[in-house]
Parts: C-alpha cells; structure tokens; sequence
C-alpha cells in the first residue's frame, strides 16, 4: 500500500466536500486560505492557501492557488474565474498561466457540461492542447445514507414537493409557487414545502432586475398549500427531501445542483430542467421529471442576455418561461397523484442514482488512487492523463438487470478519457 500522503484542500465549510474525499487513507487537511474577492470582487478566480512544507499536493476548487508548488485543480463551470476582468489582461493571463504550468497536474470538471464550458472558454488559447492533456470529468459525491424510504407505503393521495434554494429566482422557486398556485386553481392535491432565503435580481445572473419583478411570486408564498421554512440546517432539509414525492430544481442556470444528489439520495425523484449538468444524472419518467428549456451549445439556459436583465424583453421572457414549466409540471405531476405504483419505480432508480452515480466510497477510492500517482509525478515534466485510471465520470445509468420500459434504454457510455 502506497504511504499516507498530506492533501490540503479549502476550509470552505461546504463546497469542497463535494468534489473532494469525504473519507480517505490519506490525511486531508482543511487549510484556511484568503479569499481574494473580498479584496476586489473581480479576484474571486485565485487564492493564496494557507502554507505548509509538510503537504505533499493540494486539492483546491474554483480558486487557484498562486503558493502552491503541486496542485489539482477541480471546478465547476470555468477555469479561471475572471468573469469581470478584461480576458487579454494580466490576471487573467497570470491565471491561465497557473493552470497551464506542470505545477497543476490535473484539471477536473465538476461535469461534462463544465468541460464543455472550459473548452469553449480556451477555444483560442495556444496552450489548448496542454489543458486538455490533463483535463478529466469526475461529478461531485455525496454521502448516501443508510436509510430505507420513508415513502414506501405513501399512497400519493396528496402530492409534497420541497423546492431548496437561497436564489430563489434562479433556482426555481418561481415555478414552485406557480405550481402550488396551479394547483389550488385545479383542485389538486398538491403541497409545497420552500427552503429558501429569497435572494433574488441584483447580481444574481439569471434574474431579472426590474423593480418589484419578484414581487408576485414572493406573494405566492402565503398561499394555504405552500409552507416558507426560510433557512434550514441540512439535516432538516434532508428529512423534507425524505419525506417528500419530488424534490423541485427548475433551475435556469446550474453549475451542478447538489440539492437534486441529496434528494436522490433520500429516495425522492427530481422534477428539474434540462440544463447544464442535470441532463447528465436526471432521465425523464425514469428517476424523475425533466422539463424542456432552449440551450446554448454548452448547455446553459439561453437568455436574451445578461445585460439585458433590466429590460422589459427579458422580464416578459424570464415570466413567460416561469409560466410554461409551471404548467407543464402540474401536467406532469397530475398523473402521479394516487398513483403510488407509478411513483415507486421513480423512487428505486432515483435512489440508485445516488449510490452509482456520487456515491462517496468509490470518488474516495479514485482520488485516493489518483493522489497516489500525481505525488509521484515531477513537475518538471509535462502532465498527461494515464488512459488506464483517470477515467470521466458516466454520462448516464447502466439499466438494472431485466429491467423493462423508460430505464431500459438508458445505456453507459464507453470508458474514455474525457480529453
């Protein structure tokens, strides 16, 4: 067995655990690191970590660190973050720089549509080739917990739905109450649990940024069949989740969307959009319900633009786009309500989702392997990915064994490197 190795990540309380191990043979060692966006908020791309000699590599996500002598570099849609710097300027330069030297020895994307996102961003960088060399896709990890589901025997005579998001626009909160407001229009028996501290417009890159925009939908939050929870520690939006018939993600714009693994994981099908990574994990009328929205070529939502937010064009768009998902999930919904046959193999594959799909033991055991081999390697020559172990992340579910119908057809790409 190879020696314990000294792996410093960020101590970020949250975000890291998610693409790091969260159990390891190795120490890993959360270091305190300074984020440079409370300096300028156009520095939010790169960090200094907190220095040790005694640390082998570091692990860092989104920032990249400018002290660390050997690194891996995750992220979850661009790399660097420059989003408000001039691309041809120096920082950027020095960023892409970081990434590009043999002091970074892997690059990993949260997500197939982050490596999309990356490879459009370096489109035109003449160390292309040296970035892709070392880029790989692994998705995020959760811990599933050992619970049987608490909704085995639920006759799904009154549907719950839990939507969980501090954007409360981007996210999807906006169809949520739309839904629940549906509902009551219809007579149906449908109920909404929000989790959310309704941050809306402003810098939020999705939002709308007409005054009193949201004013309506924050409304719709008094409705009877609708309960605000405001913020919630996670072991109680988890018990939610746990208890009820879909998780809502409608999101507009997601680098990720952990809230849909955690409701995975508590058994509960997503009713989410077909944007950025969701496609790659949520497969319509299998382990949930996917709704429709126009792409980019990268997959994120397509938008009359981000400097247009305070238009009346895109207020109009951004209300006619809330409107058309909601009613199509309460179409949607409606064929689930006293269905529990319906709804259980829902349940079972979204379930299995989670354990394939980010189980923690298996990402545990591949960076664990690949910390392993980058230790090994000397940053005095170029890094380059080992076909045989940094392998990407399945796109989609291997179907179970016999099964019939819509899971059936789900199928594993073939094992490829993602360069």
């Amino acid at each position: 067995m190879s020696r314990s190795l000294r792996i410093a990540v960020y101590d970020d309380k949250y975000p890291t655990s998610f693409v790091t191990p969260r159990a390891s043979r190795h120490t890993i060692l959360r270091k305190r690191f300074l984020p440079f966006n409370l300096i300028s908020s156009k520095l939010e791309g790169i960090t200094l970590i907190e220095p040790d000699r005694s640390v082998d590599l570091v692990h860092a996500f989104n920032r990249i660190p400018v002290n660390a002598s050997k690194f891996i570099m995750s992220f979850e849609s661009h790399l660097p973050r420059h989003f408000a710097l001039r691309k041809k300027g120096r920082i950027p330069q020095y960023m892409r720089s970081r990434i590009a030297s043999p002091r970074c020895r892997r690059i990993i994307a949260l997500s197939h549509f982050a490596r999309r996102c990356f490879l459009k961003q370096h489109a035109d960088n003449p160390d292309l080739g040296v970035l892709t060399e070392k880029l790989i896709v692994r998705h995020p990890n959760i811990i599933v917990p050992a619970v049987e589901d608490a909704m085995a025997d639920n006759t799904a005579e009154e549907l719950v739905l839990t939507f969980v998001g501090a954007h409360f626009g981007r996210k999807g909160g906006c169809v949520a109450v739309k839904i629940a407001e549906k509902a009551l229009e219809r007579h149906l028996p449908i109920r909404l649990n929000i989790v959310s501290s309704l941050q809306v417009g402003g810098p939020i890159w999705t939002d709308p940024t007409s005054p009193g925009f949201f004013d309506p939908y924050l409304g719709l939050l008094n409705l009877k069949n609708v309960q605000h929870h405001g913020v919630l520690p996670n072991h109680e939006v988890r018990q939610l989740l746990r208890h009820s018939h879909f998780g809502i993600l409608a999101t507009f714009g997601d680098t990720f969307g952990y809230s849909a693994l955690e409701s995975m994981s508590e058994h509960t099908p997503v009713l989410g959009t077909r944007v950025c990574a969701l496609p790659e994990f949520l497969q319509d009328g299998v382990n949930g319900i996917s709704l429709p929205v126009k792409l980019t070529e990268t997959g994120d939502w397509s938008s009359p633009g981000y400097n247009f937010r305070g238009d009346a064009g895109y207020a109009r768009y951004f209300r006619d786009e809330v409107e058309r998902l909601a009613t199509e999930a309460v179409e949607r919904l409606t064929v689930y309500i006293g269905q529990p046959k319906l709804m259980a193999p829902l349940r079972r594959q979204a379930r299995r989702t989670a354990e394939i799909m980010f189980g923690s033991g298996p990402a545990a055991e591949f960076f664990d392997a690949l910390y392993d081999r980058v230790a090994l390697e000397s940053t005095r020559e170029p890094a380059r990915l080992d076909p045989m172990h940094d392998i990407s992340s399945p796109q989609s579910l291997p179907p179970e064994s016999g099964e019939k119908g819509p899971a059936a057809e789900i199928r594993s790409p073939p094992r490829a490197s993602a360069a």
